[in-house]
């Protein structure tokens, strides 16, 4: 599957995949971690090892998270409640996991 052919909500997310992937071959800091990186073409998987530092992995794996649950059936929806995530939220942040109710109830002590 190319790029152009993707749903709106994959093209958005391999954009921001392709760019987290550039990152993480440019940071180079703590530890090294493997990383594998699902072939867009032909559904193969290649692990590369990366110098890496904890943000920005975690950022490359909320973004390959996204993709799975979109393959899934269930990107869009908050993983608390099953309601859909607003459009407003996925639209600023195409990975979002909750709902902004949700999303409010965590942050509150």
């Amino acid at each position: 599957m190319s790029i152009r052919s993707a749903s709106p909500p994959r093209k958005r997310l391999l954009v921001h995949l392709s760019q987290a992937v550039e990152t993480l071959a440019l940071t180079k800091e703590r530890s090294t971690l493997e990383v594998p990186l699902k072939s867009l073409l032909n559904g193969r998987v290649a692990v590369q090892s990366f110098e890496v530092n904890d943000r920005e992995f975690r950022h490359f794996e909320s973004i390959s998270n996204a993709l799975n649950r979109l393959d899934q059936g269930t990107y869009g929806r908050c993983i608390f409640c099953g309601r859909r995530i607003e459009p407003e939220v996925l639209a600023h942040t195409p990975w979002a996991t909750e709902c902004l109710e949700c999303g409010d109830q965590e942050s509150q002590p």
